[in-house]
């Protein structure tokens, strides 16, 4: 479970029993981004208007989709006249984590398979292109 807690105009993150902690500036939690999934970003796929944070807290490691669920309640908080597009956030952090997951899959695969073929993999899977 997401904890937080709001201190000193900075919003305090932590996830129970995981090595997790961050502090959000309560002015930026609810920021977007044009986020570009991909090593080459002029070729990735590129999402709109998504979180920030939940992108830079839920995509380094594999992540539990309820723990992105709860990070958007703490947004909606403390931020709820944001313009976050949580559909558009959610498919992108499950794009980047599979993209994460398939690319570190390939670097000990015999078969290497090009970027451009996993982009066009997530692209036709989600729906994209």
């Amino acid at each position: 479970m997401i904890k937080h807690l709001i201190k000193d105009n900075l919003i305090h993150v932590s996830i129970d029993n995981i090595d997790f902690s961050y502090r959000i500036p309560v002015n930026k939690i609810g920021n977007t981004i044009s986020w570009c999934i991909g090593e080459n970003k002029t070729v990735g796929i590129v999402i709109q208007n998504v979180s920030v944070w939940t992108l830079q807290l839920f995509t380094k490691k594999i992540t539990d989709d309820k723990y992105v669920q709860q990070f958007k309640a703490v947004v909606q908080e403390c931020n709820p006249n944001n313009s976050i597009d949580w559909k558009a956030t959610s498919m992108a952090v499950n794009i980047q984590n599979e993209y994460n997951k398939l690319i570190i899959a390939n670097i000990t695969s015999d078969k290497k398979t090009k970027e451009m073929e996993v982009i066009s993999f997530l692209e036709e899977k989600y729906k994209l292109a």
